[in-house]
């Protein structure tokens, strides 16, 4: 079987049933949404087997009738021919505007006749007048186990690679997916390959001006610390094979991750995509209060999200979107969204961040909305050891030249972000002296930079506070800790 044909046969398992069970109710006008029409021609085919099919397009009129390209003529003269015949009309949503098309669609759902007419367009456009007698079907994009097939018959690669690659292609029509996987193809390593199916992903999300596909090129060991956080999400990876349902197992539903500001919240939102190899797509509720409805903003963009699910969904300081300002605008997007994240059935990893903790509603946080609250404290000596070893690295420099212990020993108030400002600073110095960075410079820098814990202790405190007894604390190196301590 071929991986075309597999996936007629996939999704067929539902979607033929569906039409045929219309037809026998007697819905005389099926319109068949999706961008597939090769697809869709071959289900509906099924669906209808046996029948004679006529195909209209307005570049070509009807199979049987390539005059008829107008399409109120086109649907009048089908009306008046074989009345056993299966009609598809193709693209006809740009006329559906029009007085003569809607006039003459609303007369052939008055007439009795046996074969519904079936429109195939990828928007969902009906007019009002049509709403009692036309049925609107949807055709599945395919999925993971057809994607998986037709992987197959593009390259070979390992097991886990393969997963990965299948998992960042659902949400791409067959047609996408078959082009993604020839471009991965082409890459020597296994990441790379996925990027590239993950980038040809950007075009589902483009139309929607609150999602923006994110390039995650953050990993885990990148990140400094928060240990627990760390070997939590790398146990979630699991939950995505195919044998966890069997076992009984849910797939993940997301994390809530709160604390003091600088200190790693959004690199490990962003490092979560690349440990579940999943693509990375940022909810921007700024966006979602510009458009002119919110609430139809809302339920647009987790319609979307489904779409090209699995996915991980980053919410970035989730409290300035849903901290509620009392009105009603914020009240309908809080109560979409909260619905939302509760109902969904699609695989979207939700990674949430926030700062101000105070102002998050508690029917956010609790159970069954995200899998996890995890609160994220000022590093650790231990910790701010490691932060400043992952950015000496990341500026070329090799950790084990510096005394770098040492250095951070007296930075008990210092975020990660602070101690990365740091390291930046001293750069600049060394640069400036025309000298190779030296311990003097990072401490000189040190020397200068006023933590934010110090500017803010009060608040800082009560944050702390509240993930004392509400969150899971993201690391396990914490009884050195004491910030406000002696």
């Amino acid at each position: 079987m071929t991986a075309q044909a597999s996936s007629a046969a996939d999704v067929g398992a539902e979607f033929v049933p569906e039409l045929r069970a219309l037809a026998a109710a007697g819905v005389p006008i099926l319109c068949v949404v999706t961008h597939e029409e090769r697809r869709a021609r071959a289900l509906i085919g099924q669906a209808f087997e046996g029948k004679r099919v006529l195909e209209w397009t307005a570049t070509r009129g009807w199979s049987d009738d390539a005059s008829a390209r107008d399409p109120a003529a086109a649907i009048e003269g089908a009306a008046r021919g074989d009345r056993a015949a299966l009609r598809l009309m193709f693209d006809v949503h740009p006329w559906l505007a029009d007085a003569r098309v809607v006039r003459a669609l609303r007369d052939w759902a008055a007439s009795a006749r046996d074969t519904p007419l079936v429109l195939v367009m990828p928007v969902a456009s009906l007019p009002l007048e049509l709403d009692r007698d036309a049925r609107v079907v949807a055709l599945p994009l395919p999925n993971a186990r057809m994607l998986s097939t037709l992987l197959d018959t593009e390259f070979e690669t390992s097991e886990t690679a393969r997963d990965a690659l299948v998992r960042g292609a659902v949400g791409l029509t067959f047609d996408e997916a078959r082009r993604a996987f020839r471009l991965a193809a082409s890459h020597a390593t296994p990441d790379e390959a996925l990027a590239r199916v993950i980038h040809e992903k950007r075009g589902a999300l483009r139309r929607n001006a609150c999602l923006e596909l994110i390039d995650s090129d953050v990993t885990l060991d990148e990140i400094g610390g928060l240990d627990v956080l760390k070997s939590w999400l790398r146990a979630r990876v699991l939950a995505f094979a195919e044998g966890a349902r069997a076992f009984g197992l849910d797939e993940p539903r997301g994390m809530l991750v709160s604390g003091v500001q600088g200190c790693g919240k959004s690199l490990v939102s962003k490092a979560t995509a690349r440990v579940l190899s999943l693509p990375l797509v940022r909810l921007d509720f700024a966006e979602v209060f510009a458009a002119p409805s919110a609430e139809h903003a809302i339920h647009e963009a987790m319609r979307t999200v489904e779409a090209v699910a699995p996915v991980v969904l980053w919410v970035d300081e989730i409290e300035k979107g849903l901290g509620g300002s009392g009105d009603a605008r914020h009240a309908r997007v809080f109560g979409a969204f909260l619905t939302w994240m509760q109902e969904r059935r699609a695989a979207v990893f939700v990674a949430a961040t926030a700062n101000e903790v105070e102002r998050l509603p508690p029917e956010l946080v609790r159970r069954g909305r995200f899998d996890e609250v995890f609160f994220v404290d000022l590093p650790s000596p231990t910790e701010r050891v490691q932060i400043l070893a992952v950015h000496l690295r990341r500026r070329g420099r090799d950790p084990a030249a510096y005394r770098v212990a040492d250095i951070v020993r007296d930075l008990d108030h210092w975020s990660g972000a602070e101690v990365e400002q740091m390291v930046s600073s001293a750069l600049f110095r060394a640069y400036a002296d025309h000298v190779e960075l030296s311990d003097e410079h990072l401490r000189a820098a040190a020397r200068e930079l006023v933590p934010l814990a110090t500017l803010y202790e009060e608040q800082i405190q009560a944050l702390r506070v509240w993930g004392q007894t509400r969150a899971r604390r993201a690391s396990a190196d914490r009884k050195t800790l004491d910030l406000f301590g002696d």
